[in-house]
């Protein structure tokens, strides 16, 4: 049995347009003009939760409830773009990928975000993703990413013989290093570097020969 987990911003749906923009809003829609880094590796936690809280410190923010109150107006701001015929598309072959392994006894399905698990949910669904029978973990669970994949795998189960995470991002690699699990990047911002990398998943042959090797 392999345990396969996926991030889920970039890797599976394409978000990329329209996820950076409504966060940075609903942030200063709550805490007024604070700044923010226009590089997000500059944030130890590059996860909604982990990020919002070192930007509240950095501008010496105290209040926590603003973390919640945050959340929500980004839940606002993502169903009303969506709602309004705003485009979040499955990365190619990426529903065809995921019904595959959900209907194959060798596989459990999980997805471990650092996004929260409301907005999450909001694009998988809309981008046509099943969501029956799997696992999802996000930025409401651990601010910490290792954190957050940790809490998918057990929720998956034990025994597994191989532990595989699918991400687009060097902080995605960093975190699987971590915890010493087999990867596999997606798109063009790990092309080279990493041992094993993909476009999309428009070649499911290739990709489930990487995902057993």
């Amino acid at each position: 049995m392999i345990a396969t987990i996926f991030d889920i911003d970039g890797t599976l749906v394409e978000s990329f347009g329209f996820d950076d923009t409504y966060y940075i809003s609903a942030i200063r829609e709550v805490l007024g003009e604070v700044y923010i880094h226009n590089d997000w590796s500059k944030y130890i936690n590059v996860t909604d939760t982990g990020s919002l809280r070192q930007i509240m410190e950095e501008n010496q923010i105290q209040e926590k409830e603003q973390v919640q109150e945050v959340r929500t107006k980004y839940g606002e701001l993502i169903r009303q773009y969506l709602q309004n015929g705003g485009k979040c598309l499955p990365k190619e072959g990426a529903i065809h990928l995921i019904d595959k392994l959900l209907a194959s006894d060798d596989y459990k399905v999980g997805f471990a975000t650092g996004g929260w698990r409301h907005t999450a949910t909001m694009k998988l669904r809309h981008a046509g993703f099943n969501l029956k029978n799997t696992v999802l973990t996000s930025s409401d669970d651990s601010d910490k990413r290792v954190e957050i994949m940790e809490k998918c795998l057990f929720a998956l189960g034990s025994n597994f013989q191989r532990i595989v995470y699918i991400g687009d991002a060097e902080w995605d690699m960093q975190a699987t290093e971590k915890l010493g699990w087999h990867f596999i990047g997606i798109g063009a911002r790990l092309k080279g570097k990493c041992e094993f990398w993909v476009e999309d998943f428009s070649s499911y042959d290739t990709f489930m020969e990487m995902l057993s090797t």
